[in-house]
This record gives C-alpha cells, structure tokens and sequence, in this order.
C-alpha cells in the first residue's frame, strides 16, 4: 500500500528538501507546485508563497518520512497531511513503484 503526503514549504527550501528525501529513499517521487497560502498564525492573517511537496510513499515508510521532515523543516509547526490512495483503481505498476522505491 502506498498514501500521499502534503506539506507546504518556503520556496527556497522546497527543492533542496524534496531532493534529500528522495536520496534518503523516504519518497518514491515528488512533485512540486507553487502555491499562494492565506492561513491564520499567531494571531494574524499570513499571505505567502509556498511550494507544495506532493510526496509518495510506502504506507510503512510514513513515519520516517514523517519524523525527517519535521527534522527539515523550517516551519516551527510543519503541514504533514496524509491522504489514502485507491489501490485498486491504481496503476498496480506504479503502486509497485512507489513501495519499492522507499525504505
């Protein structure tokens, strides 16, 4: 089984982070998109450009990924969302991909 994993980052740190997870085989593959967020911290309405790393994993690899990314992030409280995915409405392929491809 494999899940789908969102955070969102300041575009400086966005590449260099996706790489190293990917080197460190904690993601299979990741994509990056740039994103304008409007949230509510400390107190204020924040506006910011972000990048958005939509990562995949191996079910079993979503802790590590997890507790790396909280280690790389610059963000004192790090978006990390996980979403399921359809495995039977999936590429069996890729799904075979993406498990392999994490440790």
């Amino acid at each position: 089984m494999i899940k789908i994993a969102l955070t969102n980052l300041p575009p400086a740190d966005g590449e260099r982070i996706a790489r190293l997870l990917v080197e460190e085989h904690l993601a299979a593959c990741i994509n990056m998109y740039p994103v304008q967020s409007v949230y509510f911290w400390q107190e204020e309405v924040q506006f910011d450009e972000e990048i958005t790393l939509m990562i995949k994993v191996a079910a079993e690899g979503v802790e590590r990924l997890k507790n790396r990314l909280c280690e790389l992030h610059p963000y004192e409280l790090p978006e990390f969302v996980v979403l399921e995915v359809d495995h039977e409405a999936s590429l069996q392929e890729y799904v075979d991909f993406v498990r392999t491809g994490t440790c």
